[in-house]
């Protein structure tokens, strides 16, 4: 058994089976992802269809369609307007027509009680202005890390290295005296390599593929984050499903939430392992350092959401500051 059906089945200790009588009809829908091949956070979206196998018994089918045919940043419009039912999408990747989305990566990845403190409910209900409906809300906790060529210094942080990132990061890394510089991912290794940055920002996850332990062999701890994705449909396509499978929906939706924390979770420690392994070495943010960043994190990814997105940005911070579950 791999590991996302391990998980799969540890989430699932009962699991309400429904006998059909008769010849069951199959609809086949296509699901978005925005991530190149063989990215872990794509495996969010094989999850969900291992839910979706189970609890429907075949009776809907997914195919996914990948970055190759639709760019990840341009996939959030051709959901809302009909043309795809379904995506696996990054707030990130969206911010072209809403920064709401963004926000969520400051937001702490407790499934329940983003349901409990009614933000989940508040991301379905502005998602639906968009005409999608969030099935889903998965994430991975810590969501981001820096890696460097030299271990953190006296400083406690990033003084005089150039550190590639992406807005995400840009708070911590201008915090903590660096000079952020934006370059895609498949350009990390050679800048590294030849010197032109000092380090980067990336997700906790998903770097050993990459070779990035070769030329910053340098894991800086502690993580950061959130990264939080989400599942869409279209709202459409959703009014032609009968309401008693829109109910199952929206359970595997929630089930999902678990079972995506608890495969990340279990990756991000084994991918540590084996770069560690190779030659990877843990370094760690100065105590100043450490107690600032969720801070300066989250302030980075409000102010550019509320920004983008204006009240319901802010009505959404509100919530979660008051439910403690962002600084």
């Amino acid at each position: 058994m791999n590991l996302k059906r391990t998980i799969i089945a540890a989430s699932f200790a009962t699991t309400l089976t429904t006998s059909m009588s008769g010849i069951a009809q199959t609809t086949t829908y296509q699901m978005l992802i925005p991530f190149p091949a063989n990215h872990p956070l794509n495996d969010a979206a094989d999850l969900f269809i291992d839910l979706v196998d189970e609890r429907f018994d075949g009776r809907y089918q997914i195919n996914l369609i990948g970055e190759e045919a639709i760019p990840g940043f341009e996939q959030f419009d051709p959901v809302s307007s009909g043309v795809f039912p379904l995506a696996l999408a990054s707030g990130a990747y969206h911010t072209g027509s809403t920064g709401v989305g963004l926000a969520a990566d400051a937001i702490d990845a407790n499934p329940q009680q983003r349901r409990d403190t009614g933000i989940w409910d508040a991301y379905q209900d502005y998602y639906l202005t968009h005409n999608v409906r969030m099935l889903s809300l998965p994430s991975a906790s810590p969501g981001y890390h820096f890696m460097l060529a030299d271990p953190i210094g006296e400083d406690g942080g990033f003084d005089g290295r150039i550190i590639r990132g992406t807005l995400t990061y840009h708070g911590p890394i201008r915090a903590f005296g660096g000079s952020p510089t934006v370059m895609p991912v498949s350009e990390i290794y050679t800048a590294a390599e030849r010197g032109v940055i000092n380090g980067a920002g990336h997700g906790i996850f998903g770097n050993y593929p990459l070779g990035f332990h070769e030329v910053l062999p340098y894991l800086v701890r502690p993580g950061f984050g959130v990264t939080s994705l989400m599942v869409l449909f279209n709202e459409d396509y959703w009014q032609e499903i009968p309401e008693e499978d829109q109910a199952i929906f929206m359970e595997i939706g929630r089930e999902l939430e678990d079972a995506s924390l608890a495969y990340y979770t279990q990756l991000i420690e084994e991918e540590t392992q084996r770069m560690e392994e190779v030659g990877a070495t843990i370094t760690h943010f100065g105590p100043e350092q450490q107690e600032r960043l969720d801070q300066v994190f989250a302030d980075e990814l409000w102010e550019e959401a509320i920004d983008i997105s204006g009240e319901p940005a802010e009505k959404i911070r509100t919530m979660a500051r008051d439910a403690g579950m962002t600084p």
